[in-house]
């Protein structure tokens, strides 16, 4: 498989353009909220991310499954897992079901940032499939920015909703 630096140019303007997405619907409401531009950020993220998935999903589910430590034993997992990103970006969209979104957000992106950590530690050359297998590019440490913000962010919103309701 080859490699390109323009795949991973792809990932920079999606991420760009979540950011544009968050940007215009914090301005559109009249006000700045923090909590509320992550929601928008993330419901962007995972309905773009498991919109990609899509695309290919038997070869996002091969390729998945070769890093994921959950998807390595249980396939149904890896083609469950970009419904499941649709569904938290429709929540998060819509601002539904805050605690569980973050809960289910936490802990699939926490085993995801472990498993492309395990497999970077051990040098292994696999695709990423972040977007899907549309692009091409290996994981890297770009593959651990996106669980890192994702649980971060699901982190903050749980404290914040926590500690104001």
């Amino acid at each position: 498989m080859k490699y390109g630096v323009k795949s991973h140019n792809a990932v920079v303007i999606i991420f760009m353009a979540i950011t544009a997405f968050t940007l215009i619907r914090q301005w559109i409401s009249g006000s700045w909220h923090g909590m509320f531009a992550m929601s928008d950020f993330m419901a962007g993220f995972f309905l773009i991310f498991g919109t990609f998935k899509l695309v290919d999903l038997r070869g996002f589910v091969k390729a998945y499954s070769k890093y994921n430590l959950i998807a390595q034993h249980v396939t149904l997992y890896a083609y469950a897992i970009p419904f499941i990103q649709i569904g938290l970006g429709v929540s998060y969209l819509f601002h539904a079901y805050p605690l569980a979104s973050n809960a289910i957000n936490f802990i699939i992106m926490t085993l995801g940032f472990i498993s492309v950590l395990i497999k970077l530690i051990k040098k292994e050359v696999i695709p990423c499939v972040c977007l899907g297998t549309l692009f091409k590019h290996p994981l890297s440490l770009m593959s651990l920015f996106e669980p890192t913000l994702m649980v971060a962010m699901s982190l903050s919103m749980t404290l914040y909703h926590y500690y104001h309701f």
